[in-house]
């Protein structure tokens, strides 16, 4: 701060000298005669000091409160008598906010820069940002540019990645193939109700341009074909593709039900059923070496469902010959280990013990030229471990020919010693539809003598009343319908012959909880008279026992100890001609009548558990519907109804349960038999209805 000629202000000026003494009249003493400058001072502080020049008082040449420094608001307070220097900040600004706010600094001599602003708000859902005009600004997350704030952050796009979500936001228009729910409703491709499937038939095939997963839908479209597995009935979806040369072709289909998946070549498109077919949910088949051309995949459902279709290509390799039992069946007989995958077969053939449930099989073939011990070990794998099926089988089409069977044991075990020489065929299926590969392995050795009992050829004969085996030395190697299916089970045989028709009771006891099956053929389940699980002892009688040989099976988890049977026999019994199948009573052309099960034996396990049953046939030459019903004359307890394709079947058709029980069901020519069952404690007569239209 200076005076006005540049001097600064005395002290007197300032710390309330000669000024501070009379008040400050400003410029009262300009123009006045002077001798010093002293005479010219009019007590005012802010207009700076009056000077004598050549006798005259005239005005201070510069205020007294003006500094160097451009930035500052020069000022003074008259009162204080002092100078206010007031920095102004505005002066110092560039224009630009975010390189901070630049400061006036009296100290440094004028403008100071400032710190770049920090624009992080430590928010992941804004866009941080700085304009010029007004520095920071925090935007909500709008990182693809479509105008609406990302979901996670608020707001209602679903997509906001600047890769992929720029057309993707409420309002958008659904895209049925691009596997993306575009409108944000919670509902893509074809979950979305907009979108609806045109591909229903050859001609309106879906194309695929090459391997990858594609999205898919049977609703709204129409039954137009079947496949040879899964649903008959139901929707279905076409869709073509092509190779340039042989490859590995896998198909899955996956979806919010169960499927079926087939492969057709393009030229064959509507030929019907399929070269290939999967079911399940998945429904998953795999093509090894699939020539070059168009081909085409149809995913059929029992009811309208939305899928995703997964194609992929992989190397060709070998086509194994494991799916149908003929000449070129990979053949097992030097033993081995020998794998394949589920996934490449077909539901083919039935296995004898396991007859309830479709399934995926395989098959191999077995050729013996002199008498061996056979020993088969079947494991699969899969999601949820699953067990295995396995059947010894002299004609895989025909159940009836099973040697050996063992279900639902993981691993299956079959053992079958001193097997004749031939040509045999091993059977093998998972419990489960969704199994993926196997592992079987097969042991050939020469025949051992076996223990008394472990064998048919060794059967302890209880003829003359009574007989015994021990377990410890013993195998599982024959079958039965009602046998543990366990691993660790055992089994013993005994044997008796008779000379006339007798009534029979066989008691079996030191097994512990076991099975007892009574064959006509030792280990040869379709012979099987009864087969029945209990504790030990058992008891069992058998009326009216044809004369001839018999084989009693007995089955349990046991391993140590000993087991006995043993025999008697009494006058036979005459039995009502319908308890047992053979001398079923026809009710072909319908039927309104009255019967009993009192004093009927149980002769076989249908719908129900181990009750007395009895037996009526029916024979038709057209296709007929049937409604069949029964009720208790007296009392309210349940009957059961088992409708199956004749005496030799080994499950049911359908079943019906209560009261009264009944069935309707269109058959098609053939012969049936209808079992009426109802539990021992409340046989009685009942009242059966068969109307056929």
């Amino acid at each position: 701060m200076t005076g006005f000629d540049g001097a600064v202000p005395d002290a007197a000026d300032l710390d309330g000298g000669p000024d501070a003494g009379p008040p400050c009249v400003e410029g009262a003493t300009l123009g006045e005669a002077c001798a010093s400058d002293a005479q010219c001072d009019d007590a005012c502080f802010c207009n700076g000091r009056e000077l004598c020049v050549e006798g005259v008082c005239v005005g201070a040449a510069s205020p007294p409160c003006v500094d160097a420094v451009d930035c500052t608001l020069d000022g003074c307070i008259e009162d204080e008598r002092r100078c206010d220097f007031v920095p102004n900040h505005a002066v110092c600004s560039d224009g630009d906010a975010c390189n901070g706010e630049e400061q006036c600094d009296p100290l440094v001599g004028g403008c100071r820069p400032s710190s770049p602003l920090y624009c992080n708000d430590e928010d992941a859902c804004t866009v941080d940002t700085c304009e010029t005009a007004t520095g920071c600004v925090f935007t909500p997350r709008d990182l693809d540019g479509d105008g609406f704030v990302d979901a996670r952050c608020g707001g209602e796009d679903c997509d906001d990645d600047p890769r992929t979500g720029a057309n993707v936001h409420p309002g958008a228009t659904e895209i049925c193939d691009n596997r993306r729910d575009d409108n944000c409703n919670g509902l893509r491709d074809y979950f979305d109700p907009t979108c609806v499937p045109t591909n229903d038939d050859c001609a309106l095939a879906q194309w695929l341009p090459g391997p990858g997963t594609y999205s898919g839908a049977t609703r709204d479209l129409r039954a137009t074909t079947t496949l040879g597995c899964g649903p008959a009935d139901g929707p279905d979806a076409y869709f073509r593709f092509a190779l340039d040369a042989p490859r590995d072709v896998w198909v899955t289909a996956a979806g919010t039900g169960s499927l079926a998946v087939g492969l057709r070549r393009g030229a064959e498109c509507d030929a019907g059923g399929a070269r290939v077919c999967g079911d399940g949910s998945p429904a998953t088949i795999l093509r090894r070496s699939l020539e070059a051309g168009e081909h085409v995949i149809v995913v059929k459902s029992g009811a309208p469902i939305v899928f995703d279709l997964t194609l992929r290509f992989e190397p060709p390799t070998e086509v194994p010959r494991v799916d149908v039992c003929d000449d070129e069946t990979v053949d097992v007989s030097a033993g081995g280990t020998f794998t394949g995958l589920f996934v490449e077969t077909s539901d083919l053939y039935t296995l004898a013990c396991q007859a309830s449930a479709p399934r995926r099989d395989a098959a191999y073939r077995l050729t013996l030229t002199e008498p061996q011990d056979v020993v088969l070990s079947l494991t699969t794998t899969g999601p949820g471990t699953p067990s295995s099926h396995l059947a010894l089988v002299r004609d895989c089409a025909d159940p009836s020919t099973t040697l050996r069977c063992q279900n639902s044991a993981n691993p299956a075990r079959v053992v079958h010693r001193a097997l004749e020489p031939g040509t045999y065929y091993v059977l093998l299926e998972s419990t489960s539809t969704s199994a993926g590969g196997w592992s079987l392995d097969v042991s050939l050795s020469d025949p051992e003598a076996r223990p008394p009992g472990d064998s048919c050829a060794t059967a302890v004969d209880i003829t003359a009343g009574s007989g015994a085996a021990e377990l410890a030395t013993a195998e599982r190697s024959l079958g039965s319908s009602c046998g543990s299916t366990s691993t660790f089970a055992r089994d013993l045989v005994f044997t008796f012959t008779l000379s006339t028709l007798r009534d029979v009771e066989l008691r079996t006891e030191g097994a512990g909880f076991h099975a007892v099956s009574l064959m006509t053929e030792c280990g040869q389940v379709p012979s099987e008279l009864r087969c029945r699980q209990g504790s030990s002892p058992m008891i069992q009688s058998w009326r009216s026992l044809p004369a001839g040989t018999y084989f009693a099976v007995v089955t349990t988890t046991s391993t140590t100890g000993t087991v006995s049977a043993s025999l008697s026999t009494s006058d036979p019994t005459p039995i009502p001609p319908n308890d047992r199948c053979e001398g079923a009573i026809d009710v072909s052309m319908g039927a309104a009548r009255t019967d009993t099960l009192s004093g009927f034996e149980d002769d076989v396990q249908a719908c129900g558990g181990a009750h007395p049953d009895a037996f009526y046939v029916m024979r038709f030459a057209e296709p007929t519907e049937v409604l069949i019903s029964v009720r208790p004359t007296v009392g309210a307890y349940t009957h059961n109804l088992s409708l199956r394709e004749g005496c030799g079947a080994l499950t049911s058709l359908v079943c019906g349960s209560g009261n009264p029980a009944v069935i309707n069901r269109v058959l098609d020519p053939g012969e049936y038999v209808l079992v009426v069952e109802a539990p021992a404690a409340s046989a009685g007569d009942f009242e059966l209805r068969v109307v056929t239209f």
